[in-house]
């Protein structure tokens, strides 16, 4: 009988510093959307500045992703953990002081190109340090730690903005990084170790600056169209960025030929697997951000629920998801593609039984009365998504998991700005107009609904199946070269 390898307690170490880097990131935008309001009010600030608010956020953070993903890569993890939390956490800093709406986008910009640094670190590091016996706990605890974030931001966003602690307000919402992060940055100093790359590193520039000018020329108009009054006149330049992006796989081709490091791994989109799993990446994320910010919408403004009624209301949702998140890591070795459409089932019910309770019961809701479709949704959440990541990177080599990582994180960010853009333009557009905030999230949901349609298909369709024969036994698990001292 073989035994499993040890873990020594220096990696489980390294990994609570970039998991609770990762908290920070998926706390911050979940608890923002519940406490916009609060900070519109606090600010007098306009709806579009509040829209900055999320979009500066997400904006940034998509653009750095991939890039922050071959640095790691190239540079290895440390210095670039590193570098990101002490730049978030300056950053919230920066939001909690802000005195006007202009410098707090500012930070939450800073906010967003910081976490970019922090985000394709994880499973990276989950890779160098932990043997493949156990990288199954190790994804656990990051599932867990994402579920804990998904659910704490909500409720936390709504106490806080409630309470009005000290008399901060919404500030204390920025205010409660500084700890964690403070906490983070000493377990990454101590315990995170430094590799050494095998030769010095060619990066690619003009691939990152493609890259960036194509995500850019997407998101935007995604993200600022239906603010302009006519979005269909911006739409063209996604479009544009769509072109600009096409053309980064022949520029990647040549930098390889040249020796340099390329952007995008040159395996990345060979075959159908990553393809595909960032694909359902993408709808999955537009569906749930473009939820949670209609649906707060309509809960406040429409139905005249407070932050702190609105953050227990949803809560079912981020419990949820947080008890499948758990259920998900021994449950995906055993049924891996099945477990994925399982999920994307639950999903598109409890959208749908969300659908039907929210325009059925209209102006006389109650948090009751929509209690099965966010528990639907969220087991549906819970069950999907860290299999998806997992299942999804499982394949990539270990030279070019950053880069990986990275696009396949954008995916969802790009997803997350389109189905926002989508949503909210049908939602806004018919909320203003006779028919009101019941028949505005209909439609919404309505949309959210074909996206959940989308991902399922394309899992049971899209994604290749497994084979039948069982995987060779597990032998050796070499790793890249690491420092044998660790640094600090």
């Amino acid at each position: 009988m073989t035994t499993r390898p040890t873990v020594p307690r220096s990696s489980w170490l390294a990994l609570s510093a970039v998991l609770l880097a990762g908290f920070l990131h998926t706390f911050d935008v979940t608890v923002v959307s519940v406490a916009a309001p609060s900070i519109q009010d606090g600010l007098g600030a306009s709806d579009a500045a509040v829209q900055w608010l999320l979009a500066g956020y997400s904006l940034a953070f998509a653009l750095l992703l991939v890039t922050a993903g071959r640095l790691g890569d190239a540079y290895g993890r440390r210095p670039l953990v590193l570098a990101g939390i002490v730049a978030f956490t300056a950053a919230s800093a920066l939001c909690a002081a802000a005195p006007g709406t202009g410098v707090l986008i500012t930070a939450r910009v800073l906010q967003g190109l910081s976490a970019a640094l922090l985000a394709p670190q994880i499973a990276p590091v989950i890779i160098l340090l932990f043997p493949q016996p156990r990288r199954g706990a190790a994804f656990g605890v990051q599932a867990a730690v994402i579920a804990a974030a998904t659910c704490s931001g909500p409720v936390l966003g709504g106490l806080l903005a409630h309470a009005d602690l000290f008399g901060l307000g919404w500030r204390a919402v920025f205010l409660v990084n500084l700890p964690v992060g403070a906490i983070a940055l000493v377990l990454a100093a101590l315990w995170l170790p430094a590799e050494t790359p095998a030769r010095a590193p060619r990066l690619d520039p003009a691939g990152v600056g493609v890259a960036t000018a194509g995500l850019l020329l997407l998101l935007v108009p995604l993200v600022e169209g239906r603010e302009t009054g006519r979005p269909w006149l911006v739409m063209p330049l996604a479009l544009v960025g769509l072109a600009v992006l096409a053309g980064l796989a022949p520029l990647q081709r040549r930098a390889e030929r040249a020796g340099r490091t390329p952007l995008l791994t040159p395996d990345l989109f060979r075959g159908r697997a990553f393809p595909a799993g960032a694909s359902v990446n993408f709808l999955v994320m537009g569906s749930v951000a473009s939820f949670f910010l209609v649906y707060v919408v309509h809960l406040q403004d429409g139905l005249g629920f407070s932050a702190k009624e609105t953050g227990f209301t949803l809560l079912p949702f981020a419990l949820s998801a947080a008890v499948a998140s758990g259920a998900s890591v021994p449950l995906t070795g055993r049924l891996g593609r099945r477990l994925l459409e399982a999920g994307s089932v639950l999903m598109t019910l409890g959208t749908a039984v969300l659908l039907w309770l929210t325009v059925a019961q209209g102006s006389a809701l109650r948090p009751l009365h929509i209690v099965p479709g966010l528990v639907l949704c969220g087991a549906g959440m819970g069950l999907l998504s860290p299999p998806l990541y997992n299942i999804t990177l499982s394949a990539m080599s270990r030279g070019g998991i950053g880069s990986a990582s990275g696009v396949f994180s954008t995916f969802g960010q790009v997803g997350n700005a389109f189905g926002v853009a989508l949503v909210g333009s049908v939602f806004y557009g018919l909320s203003r107009g006779a028919a009101g905030s019941t028949t505005a999230i209909g439609w919404a949901l309505a949309c959210q609904l074909t996206m959940s349609l989308l991902a399922l298909a394309l899992l049971r369709f899209g994604l290749p199946r497994p084979p039948h024969h069982p995987p060779a036994p597990h032998t050796t698990d070499p790793k890249p070269t690491v420092r044998e001292t660790l640094p600090g």
